[in-house]
């Protein structure tokens, strides 16, 4: 246990270390690490039923994830947005201990496990989703592989808990419960099934409700197969070919073949259980008008790949024929598949085509940050916003009916020589329309008597008389 315990600790330190770099080099979003960090924000300063800025709803209106609850608990002790990318690369970095353990209970060879840590380690979906965004689901993975490990347990309490855990995430973590539902009838576990099921299906109704006004995201994403879910059943059972408007068989390939190929080789007949508990997920995903859910460096994917682990340990522990020579083929083949996937899909080259460019930037923009008092309202950009979240009022250029300059106390813009990424590629601020727009700003806060200079080469900034 020792070696997948220290490839933990080694996988959680890159990953931590590529995701703090990315953020600094302005390569996060909003939509949803500023999200989340506001929302965190707002928590710890015993605001939780104040509306946020960002997203115009309260935290627990967004899914209903009572998980926000600790979590801004810890952010009142560790308020940074390093928080919860630590946290986040923790939970991912555990996986290679935690599914060795579930290993090594259920009898499992060391070359075996070797295998599985291996695909864990070059995944390049956990590496993906780390990087760039921050989701309170990807919290739970740990306790979704600790749910599939206990399905078919006599004790009762270690499953319940991790049950709990992965739901109050968020409203639709129910689709990992009706996989799990699915995972323990597939192991003849019938009353912890329906009890799974029921559990998840109330769950989703409830949190649903209580978090109607983020907004309805099931008609929002599959609102073109019908306009009540009576209708869109009908229509995924007579016109199925209805889903290749919003995807193509190709983009269905690439994507499910980013998710398994690291676990391709571990996968025998007994993996069946673990694919059917991953069906919600993945039929949901694949059904979505909304292409992110396809897309390998998104949140919507994270159960899959406690499935993924559940089939292959399932697969592994019920193979007869596991010797010392078997083992290493084993483990070279998933060595090969997956060093494959995560060239092929990991984007390393990111950080040289989009984020390294803007490194005189972000270094600029560091130097000003601590000068932004933390009880500032700040108007800004989606990618300086991110850095700044941790506040009251923060508005970001880019949503419409943010107000006038002069209702926030500064007014933080990237130059217009800066680099902007527009559609994938980095482009020129001063070229943009977007540009145009924050010169536009200038001179209405100007005009409305702000003061507004170029503290350095790389950031312009209006702030209120006397602030």
């Amino acid at each position: 246990m020792r070696l997948p315990l220290l490839a933990s600790c080694l996988y959680s330190a890159v990953l931590f270390t590529v995701a703090a770099w990315q953020h600094q080099l302005f390569g996060t979003q909003v939509w949803d690490i500023g999200l989340f960090e506001q929302f965190s924000w707002l928590i710890a300063n015993g605001k939780l039923n104040t509306i946020a800025s960002l997203r115009n709803i309260t935290p627990l209106q967004d899914h209903f994830s009572l998980l926000l609850l600790p979590l801004g608990a810890l952010y009142r002790l560790l308020p940074s947005t390093f928080t919860l990318i630590g946290l986040q690369s923790l939970a991912i970095g555990s996986l290679p201990a935690v599914a060795s353990w579930w290993g090594q209970r259920r009898g499992l060879p060391p070359g075996a496990i070797r295998a599985l840590v291996i695909a864990l380690l070059l995944c390049p979906y956990s590496f993906l989703i780390n990087r760039g965004d921050f989701h309170p689901d990807v919290l739970t993975l740990p306790a979704m592989v600790i749910a599939l490990a206990e399905a078919n347990q006599r004790r009762r309490w270690r499953y319940y808990l991790a049950l709990a855990f992965t739901l109050f995430a968020k409203n639709a973590q129910a689709l990992f419960g009706i996989g799990l539902a699915l995972y323990c009838l597939a192991k003849r576990q019938f009353a912890r099934g329906l009890i799974t099921l029921g559990v998840s299906l109330l769950w989703w109704i409830v949190a649903t409700h209580l978090s109607a006004a983020g907004g309805d995201h099931v008609s929002i994403r599959l609102g073109y197969l019908g306009a009540t879910n009576l209708d869109m059943v009908l229509t995924l059972l007579t016109r199925p070919w209805v889903v290749f408007t919003v995807t193509s068989p190709s983009d269905l390939l690439l994507y499910v073949g980013g998710l398994s190929l690291p676990f391709l080789a571990l996968l025998r007949q007994q993996a069946w259980p673990g694919l059917l508990g991953a069906m919600p997920i993945l039929l949901t995903n694949v059904i979505s008008a909304s292409g992110i859910q396809r897309e390998l460096n998104h949140h919507y994917s994270v159960g899959i790949l406690a499935f993924l682990i559940a089939a292959s340990i399932d697969s592994l522990a019920s193979s007869n024929d596991l010797r010392r020579t078997i083992t290493r083929r084993l483990s070279l083949l998933t060595l090969l598949l997956s060093s494959g996937a995560f060239l092929g899909y990991s984007r390393l080259a990111y950080f040289q085509s989009r984020y390294m460019p803007r490194l005189a930037e972000s270094q600029d923009f560091q130097q000003i940050k601590k000068t932004v008092p933390a009880s500032a309202s700040v108007l800004t950009t989606a990618n300086y916003a991110v850095h700044l979240a941790g506040r009251l009022k923060i508005e970001q250029i880019e949503k419409e009916g943010f107000g006038h300059p002069n209702d926030f106390d500064i007014l933080l813009l990237p130059g217009d020589s800066n680099w902007i990424e527009v559609k994938g590629k980095l482009r020129r601020v001063g070229t943009t329309a977007l540009g145009q727009d924050m010169e536009d700003l200038i001179a209405e806060a100007e005009g409305a008597g702000m003061r507004c200079n170029r503290p350095n080469a790389h950031i312009r900034i209006c702030e209120q008389p006397g602030s």
